[in-house]
């Protein structure tokens, strides 16, 4: 990674600003909406004072749609069931749970300030694909992606 004078050297500058956000007590059903009508991948997950409290991906709904509801046995589950594609009966979407229940709690965060550099490698040692941007009192500010990352530095040659 080599950057030269017009690279951006700051999260602030490659970051999506306000991005689409979440409360934890939204369905599956309606992730899936909200990611599909948005062509987003994730969203950041707030409380109820607007503070990020989580992540959710396209990953982790997956998951759960795989893995089934709370205490449901193992091979009882399917995603075809969830889709409704087993008997032609789609499942009732608060079947599988809320999006608290499955999201991933204590998300990796950045704020504007931090070298990009430093943001891309931390998203390398955690092993994910977006990083919340965050104020002092953990407000979001924006989301910074891989593909944000990869887009702010240069071709190589």
């Amino acid at each position: 990674m080599t950057m030269n004078a017009t690279t951006p050297k700051q999260v602030k500058d490659i970051m999506t600003v306000d991005p689409i956000c979440v409360t934890g007590d939204i369905t599956a059903r309606e992730l899936a909406e909200i990611l599909e009508s948005n062509q987003i991948s994730g969203v950041p997950v707030l409380d109820a004072l607007e503070r990020v409290i989580g992540v959710v991906s396209q990953t982790d709904l997956l998951h759960r749609c795989v893995e089934g509801p709370l205490g449901s046995r193992p091979g009882t589950f399917s995603l075809a069931r969830a889709a409704g594609l087993a008997d032609g009966t789609a499942m009732d979407p608060h079947e599988l749970g809320t999006v608290e229940e499955f999201m991933t709690a204590e998300p990796v965060t950045a704020t504007p300030d931090e070298s990009i550099g430093v943001v891309a490698h931390r998203m390398a040692d955690e092993h994910v694909h977006r990083v919340i941007v965050v104020d002092d009192e953990q407000h979001v500010l924006g989301i910074v992606t891989s593909l944000d990352l990869h887009k702010a530095f240069p071709k190589a040659a």
